[in-house]
């Protein structure tokens, strides 16, 4: 009895590659030295050869350090940061051309995508031998809310993910692509950095207040000059928002439903 594969629909997959951030501490959009790896799972469900829903969920992780920066006050501002990035999105995706894995001239695509992702972050700072989290400190004043007009900043929050890249069809099952996958965010604390820094006699009497004064302006360290953080000083660019990237090669399995016809050459089910 012969068997006939059908549109394949369902595609599971794996991406690996980089993720970086941009912010304002990694604040040239030319620069990716803070590049860490990255990875992640999905599910792509094709609606057509053109259309497509994708969910996935990723992992990656950033930095930045102020005293490799070529700016002169962000060499004196001497801040850095690490943190995870922990993400479940979902999007449509476009495909320029029709990608079939079944029809020989329809191999390869370039395609776009937008959606929606909701993500997890944590910067924390090295000090003193160990790596300390920084949006418990409060360290622009969030904890002193009626004194600073801040309120403290969500660990979890959502991003627009926008990107594109392109799909080869390696075989009936198989496909291979690379894609870049720019994430618009609605913070601009990733790296704990934004606006202007508090008055530190008022930080210091804040909840860890010696702990959010040593880590809020660390200008000193790097050399004896007076700490540049008196209350009001800019610390950060609060006009404009973090944003992270994932880039990365992804391998998905298209899950193929096979027909096969009822006995006697009835209807196929």
């Amino acid at each position: 009895m012969p068997l006939t594969a059908s549109a394949q629909q369902h595609e599971i997959g794996f991406w690996g590659g980089m993720g970086h951030s941009f912010g304002d501490i990694n604040n040239s959009r030319k620069s990716i030295q803070f590049a860490e790896p990255a990875f992640g799972m999905f599910y792509r469900h094709n609606f057509n050869t053109r259309l497509a829903w994708y969910i996935g969920g990723a992992f990656g992780s950033t930095y930045g350090e102020d005293a490799i920066s070529d700016d002169l006050f962000q060499q004196t501002r001497n801040l850095s940061y690490r943190t995870g990035l922990w993400e479940v999105a979902s999007r449509m995706e476009l495909n320029f051309f029709s990608l079939s894995r079944t029809k020989k001239n329809e191999w390869f695509s370039p395609f776009v995508f937008a959606g929606l992702a909701l993500y997890h972050f944590n910067p924390q700072a090295y000090y003193d031998g160990q790596w300390i989290d920084l949006q418990p400190l409060g360290t622009e004043g969030q904890n002193a809310e009626e004194l600073s007009g801040l309120d403290p900043y969500y660990r979890y929050q959502v991003a627009v993910p926008l990107g594109g890249g392109f799909k080869v069809a390696l075989s009936k099952n198989f496909t291979f692509g690379v894609e870049l996958n720019w994430h618009k965010l609605f913070t601009d604390y990733l790296d704990d950095v934004s606006s202007v820094y508090f008055d530190p006699a008022l930080l210091a009497i804040q909840p860890n207040g010696d702990l959010a004064v040593a880590l809020a302006d660390r200008s000193a360290e790097l050399s004896d000059i007076q700490p540049i953080g008196g209350g009001g000083r800019q610390r950060g660019d609060a006009l404009h928002n973090d944003a992270y990237v994932y880039a990365g090669a992804f391998l998905s399995y298209s899950i193929v439903n096979l027909k096969c016809p009822m006995p006697g050459g009835g209807k196929k089910f």
